[in-house]
């Protein structure tokens, strides 16, 4: 009987730690450059289509990738004048999902892992009234991380969502050097 109430002790100590929770990922645009550009507007053309297929899984998420660029966009891009037309063109916002062989694994590891790949594409170019080219950029961007097998709903979905803003964040500083390289002359 001594035995049983020791062995309930424990088990009732033990489950009583706490959990470890994860802090969700925070996008907040302001967090990144801000664009003032020469022109009357700011116009987003999203050509990429979503693809719904293994190993693609950009559609799972609550706000898909080219949604984040498209949010970036909105809150960072100021149109500043009565002429041109500054246009951002969304080619690609993919993000996969595939199973990787951990070679390196120990004794208890997993020996398979998951690998997520986030790839960004954004074109920007800058017309004048006539529909006549003035400048242009391609911004490319790519990004991986990897998880075990067995975690849970919450940690994969931090882990995507981190994946997701580092790669805003790399493709906003990308997009800053080459717009100020290519069309420095059109932005404040």
């Amino acid at each position: 009987m001594k035995k049983i109430f020791i062995l309930f002790t424990f088990l009732f100590v033990f489950s009583c730690q706490p959990i470890e929770k994860i802090d969700g990922v925070v996008f907040d645009n302001n967090q990144f450059s801000k664009f003032d550009i020469l022109s009357a507007s700011v116009e987003i053309i999203n050509i990429f289509e979503k693809k719904i297929s293994n190993p693609y899984i950009g559609h799972t998420l609550e706000v898909d990738p080219s949604q984040r660029i498209i949010n970036w966009v909105n809150d960072n891009f100021k149109a500043i004048g009565n002429e041109n037309i500054f246009t951002i063109t969304i080619l690609d916002a993919s993000l996969t999902q595939t199973k990787i062989q951990n070679n390196e694994a120990k004794n208890f590891d997993e020996k398979t892992n998951y690998k997520y790949e986030l790839f960004y594409l954004i074109e920007f170019n800058l017309y004048d009234d006539s529909r006549n080219l003035l400048a242009s950029t391609l911004v490319e961007n790519s990004r991986s991380t990897t998880s075990g097998l067995l975690i849970s709903i919450q940690e994969r979905e931090t882990i995507i969502n981190d994946l997701v803003y580092q790669g805003l964040n790399d493709i906003s500083n990308e997009s800053k050097l080459l717009i100020i390289k290519y069309m420095g002359e059109f932005i404040l």
